[in-house]
């Protein structure tokens, strides 16, 4: 339970709850500055635990930490509304609209500072998150494999869009391989521009877990799992594993799955180490949670550390947000328009797991994961729907259209509908949560 609350709950609260503090703060600044009345403003939810009142703000921190609110004088229907000058109420559209804005635009805000403070302390990302998409490996019978594409192939395109490294090709293709549709490759091959179609076939897909291809992984063992026969076998961390029973081995992928083949059944290993070469026989152990046969050995990963100065730390900052906005943005068109899968959609349960492994993997990957994140808030935030903050910002624009605003009884209405909306995204993140976590 300890190691649950260090690892998960501590990161998870730490990331919303300054991305929902300063998602207030923005409502709060901008309200004061207009001059709106601020009755309270607390960092968390529930009942309070300490505060204190200084001008017309009562201060405080409550029971639950994760996040906070503002409440404003004549803010709901449930103020005792006085019309004074101070209240939410009373001010003119234009102004009520940029206290509404300002929280989601303090998000955006902080998702650029955040990056910017991410590249200059530097993070540590897989060597080949940057490599260009040189295809080296080809499962047999995947969707990769089907359209024509071969190992050597330089991805260049996929559905129009242009790729120069792995990371962005990985990313593009999780959310984009939905089965049914079809993606179009742009290849190049001995020098030639050539395209594939590759028809994302669902059973071929839930086989591989992949359309079929990846990068180089060569197969030399980066460190041993305890409790398998390798880490009793005399075969040392940087061996590599050119053989398996006199067949050649180039990849990672094509050795794990001639072991994952073999549960207790020996096989003989032809080992690289350094100048000397031999072989060794070794017996992959069955493990009853996969069912399949393993030695219990782990792939090298290198990562380097990227770091910069402030100046290209801004640069690149603002760019690593840009192409996170322009991926939401794609990847929301594509969920609406049935082209990507609505199962990449995470909820708490996602948030927690990913803010867990950015915290163990150090404070540059968490503060990542929060510009990520508070990205994704902001843009929530504003789409045009009932009772979030974009939903009070169309109410607003159509006032000053109409000149009057909405009825009470028809923003009533639309409110309950955006609630239920907000709630049935909620349910259906939670059940893609729970449901990765049954089936991994």
């Amino acid at each position: 339970m300890l190691s649950m609350i260090t690892t998960y709950i501590i990161p998870t609260v730490f990331v919303l709850g300054v991305l929902i503090f300063f998602h207030e703060l923005g409502h709060f600044l901008m309200a004061k500055k207009i001059g709106i009345k601020v009755e309270k403003f607390s960092l968390g939810f529930g009942p309070k635990i300490l505060g204190f009142k200084r001008g017309d703000t009562e201060y405080m921190l409550s029971a639950f930490p994760i996040g906070g609110y503002v409440k404003m004088a004549g803010e709901t229907t449930d103020d005792d509304v006085t019309g004074a000058d101070y209240e939410f109420a009373s001010r003119t559209p234009w102004e009520r609209l940029q206290v509404v804005v300002c929280g989601p635009l303090t998000n955006i805000v902080l998702a650029y500072l955040v990056m910017v403070m991410v590249f200059f302390m530097g993070r540590k990302v897989p060597q080949y998150y940057g490599e260009a998409p040189v295809i080296s490996w080809i499962e047999t019978g995947s969707i990769a494999n089907k359209a024509g594409l071969q190992v050597g192939d330089k991805i260049l395109e996929i559905d129009n869009k242009a790729f120069d490294n792995w990371a962005d090709v990985y990313l593009f293709v999780k959310m984009a391989a939905v089965p049914s549709h079809t993606l179009n490759f742009i290849v190049e091959r001995d020098n030639a521009k050539l395209n594939f179609d590759l028809t994302i076939d669902k059973k071929s897909l839930e086989a591989t877990g992949s359309l079929g291809f990846a990068h180089y992984m060569a197969p030399e063992i980066g460190g041993f799992s305890k409790g398998f026969p390798a880490e009793s076998s005399g075969l040392k961390v940087g061996d590599i594993i050119t053989k398996i029973d006199g067949a050649a081995v180039n990849h990672w992928i094509e050795l794990s799955q001639i072991i994952h083949k073999k549960p207790e059944h020996r096989v003989e290993l032809t080992v690289r180490r350094g100048d000397s070469v031999f072989n060794l026989p070794i017996t992959p152990k069955l493990d009853e949670e996969s069912g399949v046969g393993l030695i219990g050995i782990r792939p090298v990963e290198i990562k380097i550390t990227k770091r910069y100065g402030l100046i290209d730390s801004i640069s690149h900052g603002v760019d690593e947000v840009n192409r996170l906005f322009s991926l939401t943005l794609e990847f929301l068109g594509r969920v609406v328009s049935g082209r990507a899968s609505s199962k990449s959609i995470g909820g708490p349960i996602a948030i927690a797991q990913i803010a867990g492994s950015a915290a163990a993997s150090g404070m540059a990957d968490l503060l990542w994961v929060m510009g990520f994140i508070s990205l994704q808030l902001g843009m929530l935030n504003l789409m045009p729907i009932p009772i979030l903050d974009g939903g009070l910002t169309l109410f607003l624009i159509i006032e000053v259209i109409l000149r009057r605003p909405i009825s009470l009884k028809k923003r009533e209405i639309a409110q309950q509908v955006g609630l239920a909306l907000i709630i049935l995204l909620m349910i259906f993140a939670f059940y893609n949560d729970i449901m990765r976590l049954i089936v991994g």
